[in-house]
C-alpha cells in the first residue's frame, strides 16, 4: 500500500489540475457556447482558475506530509489513499468529457426536452378554430371591454415590436430570436403578410410534432425551422421556431438553411412562412439563442 500512499495524492492533484485547465480552455476557447450563455463564461473561468489553486495546494502539501504521519496515521492511510484515488479519477473522467469533441445534433436535444402535448393540442384546436385556446399562453391578453388587445403597425406594441428593416423585411438573427418569436406568437396578426430573413435548422414533421413551440404541421407544411433557446444552459434547451410552406426539396434534417419567405398567420399566430428560398447554410456561433425571463 505505500506505493498507493504516494500514488494517489499526486494523481489526485494532477488531475484537479487537469479539470481547471479543461474549464479555462472552454470559457477562453468560446468553447462553452455550446452549452451555456455568454454570462457563463466568467463563472466558469472562475471556477477552473479555483481548481488550478486547489491543485497547486495541494501539491504543496505533498512533500511537507511525508515523513510526519505518526504509526496511527499510517493506519488510516489505506482508506484516505483509496479516497484520495477515487476524487482523481472522478476529476480526470470529468475533464475528458470536456475535451472529448462529441456532439449532440439540434434534434436529439429537443427529443430530450420535455414535449408538452397537451399545449400541442391546443395548438391544432387553435388553428382548426382560428381562435386562442381557453389555456393557451401565446394567446393575447384580452383588453378591459373583452377584445383581444393587439397593437396598430404604426403604434407601440406591448409585446416588445418587432423591427423590420428598410427594406421592410423583418430579420430574425441570433440575438433577436427569441424575442421575434414571441412578438410573433402575441401579435401575429400585426405580422400577417410580412416578408422575413432567418437561419435556422431542419426539424422533420416527426421531430417538431413533440415540441409545444413550433407550429403543428399541416399536409401543407414539409418541414419546421427552429433555433434552440435556452435560458441556463443546454439541460433546458428547447425548439422554437416555424412551420414552412415550400415546394421544392425537403432539405436534410439537423441540416442549417437560410429561409426568405412571407409569414402567414394562423389562429393569432404568424408562425407559419411560405417560403420563397430555402438555402443550405454553415451553423450560426453560437447556435444557441438566449431566452431572457
Amino acid at each position: 500500500m505505500k506505493l498507493l500512499d504516494r500514488i494517489a495524492p499526486t494523481l489526485e492533484a494532477l488531475s484537479l489540475a487537469g479539470l481547471g485547465a479543461a474549464l479555462a480552455w472552454m470559457a477562453l476557447s468560446g468553447r462553452y457556447g455550446s452549452f451555456v450563455p455568454p454570462s457563463a463564461r466568467l463563472g466558469i473561468l472562475m471556477s477552473g482558475v479555483g481548481l488550478l489553486a486547489c491543485a497547486l495546494a495541494l501539491s504543496s502539501r505533498l512533500e511537507v506530509g511525508e515523513g510526519e504521519h505518526t504509526h496511527g496515521e499510517h493506519t488510516h492511510a489505506p482508506a484516505s489513499s483509496r479516497r484520495g484515488l477515487t476524487r482523481a479519477c472522478v476529476a480526470i473522467l470529468a475533464a475528458l468529457i470536456l475535451i472529448l469533441p462529441f456532439r449532440v445534433s439540434p434534434s436529439e436535444l429537443a427529443a430530450t426536452t420535455i414535449s408538452a402535448r397537451a399545449a400541442d393540442t391546443e395548438n391544432e384546436a387553435e388553428a382548426d378554430t382560428g381562435a386562442p385556446s381557453e389555456n393557451n399562453p401565446s394567446a393575447p391578453p384580452a383588453s378591459a371591454d373583452g377584445g383581444a388587445q393587439s397593437a396598430t403597425p404604426g403604434g407601440s406594441q406591448s409585446g416588445g415590436g418587432a423591427q423590420a428593416s428598410s427594406s421592410g423585411v423583418l430579420e430574425l438573427t441570433t440575438e433577436n430570436f427569441a424575442a421575434q418569436i414571441e412578438e410573433l406568437t402575441f401579435h401575429g396578426q400585426v405580422h400577417d403578410g410580412q416578408r422575413v430573413e432567418l437561419t435556422g435548422f431542419v426539424m422533420s414533421e416527426a421531430s417538431a410534432r413533440g415540441q409545444a413551440s413550433i407550429p403543428r404541421l399541416t399536409q401543407e407544411e414539409s418541414f419546421a425551422v427552429a433555433r434552440m433557446a435556452i435560458w441556463c444552459c443546454a439541460a433546458d434547451a428547447y425548439a422554437i421556431g416555424f412551420a414552412m410552406q415550400w415546394d421544392g426539396a425537403v432539405p436534410a434534417a439537423d441540416s442549417w438553411v437560410r429561409v426568405r419567405g412571407t409569414l402567414r398567420l394562423r389562429g393569432t399566430k404568424a408562425l407559419v412562412i411560405d417560403a420563397e428560398s430555402v438555402e443550405v447554410t454553415s451553423a450560426p456561433d453560437p447556435e444557441f439563442v438566449i431566452q431572457k425571463r
